[in-house]
């Protein structure tokens, strides 16, 4: 018992918070209304600290880009107001020389009336206005010419829309639809110049090799001939169009929260119809690196506009269109989320804790000395 209580002794003269007893306290009401404000002083800070900690924050890291033969998504929602979807064709030509026409595959054309409002998908192989018969003049099936055309797997054109595709296939233009008689049965030419007046709006997305490039929304059929690509707008379409447009949203693959695209909410207006709008980008590749060890992988970009809308632009027969010419960066920018740790946030309560309470305590101490001495004075006086 003796070397145990020696040893409680010796602890106990290590003590660093002395205490005072009660009966030698003074309570105060600056004293009060100190520890009332240091209690709300520190649950804010303590309070801001810990939003502090739980926020996720990015570094960012530039890099050069070492990847190869990576493929990328440009992401499109622009609105045509005063250019019918019938007319209009979606293609990428790239520095390595692949040409993609009429990507429709995962892009939607809407219908719009003239008032903008939405009248409905524009189908490509819209359903005939009248059916092909079921047998020829001979009592045989009905099998259509497809008038030198590649023809399709079966054999037969039956559609208007059939024996188009068997001329795209061959590389030919398809300028004389009432020269074919499914296209006559059909009402072909009539469709299509109904449709002047309406507008269009574009969205989905388009799958390119990751190289230098242009997309581009032009007029006119697209079609390749003799190894060039070529738009052409002919009598039987409609005439009354321009590309005044808005972009609703353009970007080089998925979207994340440090995504620069500028493009967004761009529009313009075009002064002619032979107004040609080139947007041209820099695409920087992009990482993001997120707390849970996943890794999204993107584009972000930097854009510069050109209008030509003079007459320069009928003269050197340019076709009216949206370009945006995409080149790519060299180098990546790496995102990197990271977190306070637990021991940061905790020297931090610590430090507030502790401070606030120094901090008051002095304050009180001096304001306690000046209440004193003023006191004593006080008291001086009047026994003068």
């Amino acid at each position: 018992m003796g070397r145990a209580h020696t040893l409680r002794q010796r602890f106990q003269s290590l003590d660093a918070y002395a205490k005072t007893l009660d009966d030698f306290s003074i309570k105060t009401l600056t004293g009060g209304v100190l520890t009332v404000a240091t209690a709300l002083l520190i649950a804010v800070l303590v309070g801001l600290e810990f939003a502090a900690y739980r926020r996720v924050e990015q570094s960012a890291e530039l890099v050069v880009d070492r990847s190869r033969s990576e493929k990328m998504l440009i992401n499109l929602d622009i609105t045509l107001p005063h250019a019918p979807c019938v007319l209009l064709g979606l293609d990428v030509l790239d520095s390595s020389g692949d040409t993609q026409i009429n990507l429709f595959q995962h892009v939607t054309k809407m219908r719009l009336a003239s008032n903008g409002t939405e009248i409905g998908a524009y189908l490509t192989e819209a359903k005939a206005a009248v059916p092909p018969p079921a047998t020829d003049a001979d009592g045989a099936a009905y099998c259509g010419s497809c008038y030198g055309g590649i023809e399709p797997e079966g054999g037969c054109c039956n559609t208007c829309d059939a024996v188009h595709q068997a001329y795209v296939r061959r590389g030919w233009a398809f300028t004389d639809p009432d020269a074919i008689e499914q296209c006559v049965r059909e009402g072909y030419t009539a469709r299509m110049r109904s449709m002047d007046g309406e507008g269009c709006r574009m969205h989905g997305f388009v799958e390119v090799g990751k190289a230098a490039g242009n997309l581009h929304i032009l007029a006119g059929e697209s079609i390749k001939l003799g190894g060039e690509h070529t738009h052409t707008v002919y009598d039987y379409m409609p005439r009354n169009y321009d590309m005044t447009h808005t972009i609703h949203r353009l970007a080089f693959g998925s979207e994340f929260s440090a995504q620069s695209s500028p493009l967004d909410g761009v529009g313009k207006t075009a002064q002619s119809k032979h107004a040609q709008f080139q947007y041209f980008t820099k695409i920087v590749g992009s990482e993001v690196r997120f707390l849970n060890g996943t890794v999204l992988r993107s584009n972000q970009y930097s854009a510069t506009e050109f209008v030509r809308s003079d007459a320069r632009a009928a003269v050197s027969r340019r076709t009216p269109g949206l370009f945006v010419m995409f080149d790519i960066s060299p180098m990546r920018v790496i995102y990197t989320e990271h977190q306070r740790s637990l021991g940061s946030f905790l020297t931090s309560v610590c430090a507030i804790v502790g401070g606030i309470f120094t901090v008051a305590r002095l304050v009180d101490g001096v304001v306690f000395r000046a209440e004193r001495v003023l006191s004593q004075k006080r008291q001086l006086g009047k026994q003068i």
